[in-house]
């Protein structure tokens, strides 16, 4: 028995620096990746459309004023609607994100800190929907305006601030914060 715990304790002292070694490289590839890492954070709602009818009856009776007759058919084609899933993103501003670059990773910043004032916004077409919109600026009195869209590659050309983009896919003016 002590013969294999001789034998295990020298093959530990032998292979001891790659161990080491084999420990510190994994440890600092997981720093690393967890340090440049994109973190990602998801969101969903739902909406529930319940279509409730009164008739004579109902009325009548106190119990059954609100009987819920839902049908799964009307629901699927409201919610397919564009005009729903339009009004939906261009009333609610969650989908804008504001990100720094320093150091090959992107920081956020919070939007009351955001340099630039995005005064019109308002997606037409589905075109731009869960597709990622880069606005970069290039001096004091330009940016440039692009997207990851394949469809859409017209639009990566250099604006100045305070103009109106209007065309048949999004609206967009960006002023620049005076501090």
């Amino acid at each position: 028995m002590n013969k294999n715990i001789g034998y295990y304790k020298d093959l530990i002292k032998k292979h001891l620096f790659t161990f080491i070694g084999v420990f510190t490289v994994i440890f600092a590839i997981s720093i690393a990746y967890a340090y440049y890492a994109q973190r990602i954070y998801q969101s969903e709602a739902t909406v529930e459309i319940i279509n409730y009818q009164q008739n004579v009856n109902t009325i009548n009776n106190p119990l059954q004023i609100a009987v819920e007759q839902n049908s799964p058919e009307d629901e699927a084609e409201i919610l397919k609607s564009n005009l729903l899933i339009d009004q939906a993103i261009n009333n609610l501003n969650f989908n804008m994100k504001f990100y720094h670059a320093k150091n090959n990773k992107n920081f956020a910043i919070d939007h009351m800190e955001f340099p630039l004032e995005i005064k019109i916004f308002t997606i037409k077409k589905r075109l731009l929907y869960d597709k990622k919109i880069e606005i970069i600026p290039l001096d004091e009195n330009s940016y440039k305006f692009s997207t990851d869209s394949e469809e859409i590659t017209k639009f990566d050309e250099v604006y100045t601030y305070g103009q109106l983009i209007d065309n048949e896919i999004f609206t967009l003016q960006l002023n620049k914060k005076i501090n």
